[in-house]
């Protein structure tokens, strides 16, 4: 099929968020075999403002979509994080190319009412919504003409290229590393805290938490590939199969990841690919346990490898989304 696939490609980052959804969704809709071109929402709003602000360019960029689709004339409308995507927009679309089906994909949680407030109000215009959060969140934004459907995080073969488990133990920098902000976040910033006190005997490594510098792009791949281990952290461990995409980026990575109990992961990751805690004291034991249980760390690893890039792959992503899209009712409204 054709499709124009409006997400938020981030080429202002240069490259250092290179692992972000919108691009392995988008390299797997190529891979699937349609032709898929690409809107950056961001980018376009941005080049269109004067003074560069996305903000001051979403209209242009409303306008610049709008275009796109007459020319391109796709099947298939895909929006991802598209915040900026005006519901008059996806209705002009609409009277255009009123064949057209359109769907949206979101990875941010659902569980926050105002920023969510713009999957509500396009959810009319939509054949299907796909996100990151499972259960009665995801099935409140359901509407009889708006099936929804859960997607978990997307890994990609070209981007989450590294096998942690293969690395030598001469290489390793860490036993357990976090990659994540603690800014506005005290609770988040207390665990860690606490974390740390009890593992004065491990090489831990913060980025981006407890006054630690973020890294990004290259140097963060490296530091995965160089470590045994890492926490998987997200905002709020009861919320049905809702985790923080880092957990693609580190297994896909090949790292054994721990993550906490609660959020039913269970459903994607068995006890042999992913290592399941349940509170901070059962934390700090397996990892000290794993910090020097190579053979049974390696293992879990690769295991979690295996099923990341076998059945989370963007390339099954994207298919989840299109057959999602195509078994939608009739598009003409």
């Amino acid at each position: 099929m054709r499709i124009v696939h409006a997400a938020n490609l981030q080429l202002d980052k240069d490259g250092a968020h290179l692992w972000n959804q919108d691009q392995k969704i988008h390299h797997g809709l190529i891979r699937l075999g349609h032709f898929v071109y690409p809107f950056s929402i961001n980018d376009r709003a941005r080049m269109l403002s004067p003074t560069g602000s996305k903000t001051f360019g979403k209209g242009k960029a409303n306008k610049a979509l709008l275009e796109t689709c007459r020319n391109v004339h796709p099947d298939l409308l895909i929006l991802g994080h598209a915040q900026y995507i005006s519901a008059e927009t996806l209705g002009e679309i609409r009277a255009i190319l009123p064949d057209i089906r359109i769907g949206l994909w979101y990875v941010d949680p659902l569980w926050d009412e105002e920023p969510t407030q713009h999957l509500r109000e396009r959810t009319s215009l939509l054949d299907g919504l796909f996100c990151s959060t499972g259960g009665p969140l995801l099935e409140s934004f359901a509407t009889p003409n708006c099936p929804t459907h859960f997607i978990p995080s997307a890994v990609d073969a070209g981007i989450e290229c590294h096998r942690a488990f293969e690395t030598p133990e001469e290489e390793i920098v860490h036993d357990l590393l976090f990659f994540g902000r603690d800014k506005g976040q005290p609770d988040r910033r207390a665990f860690l805290q606490d974390l740390r006190d009890r593992l004065p005997d491990l090489r831990v490594g913060y980025y981006g938490c407890l006054d630690q510098p973020l890294i990004m792009g290259w140097e963060k791949e490296q530091i995965i590939r160089k470590s045994k281990m890492a926490l998987n952290l997200s905002r709020r461990n009861d919320v049905e199969l809702y985790s923080s995409s880092r957990i693609a980026e580190l297994m896909g990575n090949g790292i054994l990841t721990l993550t906490p109990q609660g959020a039913g992961l269970e459903k994607l990751y068995a006890g042999d690919e992913i290592v399941y805690y349940d509170t901070i004291d059962d934390l700090v034991e397996r990892a000290r346990h794993f910090a020097n249980a190579t053979d049974e760390r390696v293992a879990i690893a690769r295991k979690g490898w295996e099923r990341n890039h076998r059945d989370y792959s963007g390339t099954e992503v994207a298919r989840i989304i299109v057959d999602g899209i195509s078994r939608a009712g009739n598009p003409a409204r």
